[in-house]
């Protein structure tokens, strides 16, 4: 909205037979002038994570979580092994354990870069790049899988002069032992 204090909301809407409801204002903090957005669900319900600008993170934007049935008092950045001084954005779960981000903050090939974390028994995340071809020197974000395979679909701007951002399909091989 062009009177907006902020660019950037989550909102919600609830679904009835073929219809949705208005649009409503997720309130996450009093924070008016924060930028809140990439909302992504855990694979449990249990809690939203979403990428913010708001005080108290590493720098750009941070990864943050609020617990979705306690709300009050959850809210929490998820740390120094995914958050850096860069942009951490867009996440996606696959399971509990298994998230994926984007960032320009890890080391990359340029832009940002589709890492893959994992949640480790002490409570940190081992954090992985996908490599190339996932990864590019531009910007590559906003990656989904399709249930139970490993292919799905990702965003980047790639091979465009302009910087437009494309959808590309990807089938991760099988991993082969010797």
């Amino acid at each position: 909205e062009p009177n907006s204090t902020t660019g950037v909301e989550i909102f919600t809407s609830t679904r009835s037979d073929a219809t949705w409801s208005a649009p409503v204002k997720f309130e996450i903090t009093a924070d008016t002038l924060s930028n809140y957005g990439h909302p992504a669900v855990s694979a449990d319900g249990n809690y939203l994570y979403f990428s913010s600008d708001m005080p108290g993170g590493s720098g750009g934007y941070d990864l943050w979580r609020i617990n979705l049935k306690e709300r009050v008092g959850t809210l929490e950045n998820i740390g120094q092994f995914i958050n850096t001084e860069g942009n951490e954005m867009f996440p996606y779960f696959r399971s509990d354990s298994v998230m994926y981000f984007s960032s320009n903050g890890h080391p990359g090939f340029g832009g940002l870069d589709i890492f893959r974390a994992e949640l480790t028994p002490s409570g940190g995340w081992k954090v992985e790049n996908m490599m190339q071809p996932i990864n590019s020197a531009s910007d590559d974000f906003g990656i989904t899988f399709a249930a139970g395979q490993e292919a799905g679909y990702f965003s980047s701007n790639r091979n465009d002069g302009r910087g437009y951002d494309h959808l590309f399909s990807f089938e991760l091989p099988e991993l082969q032992i010797w």
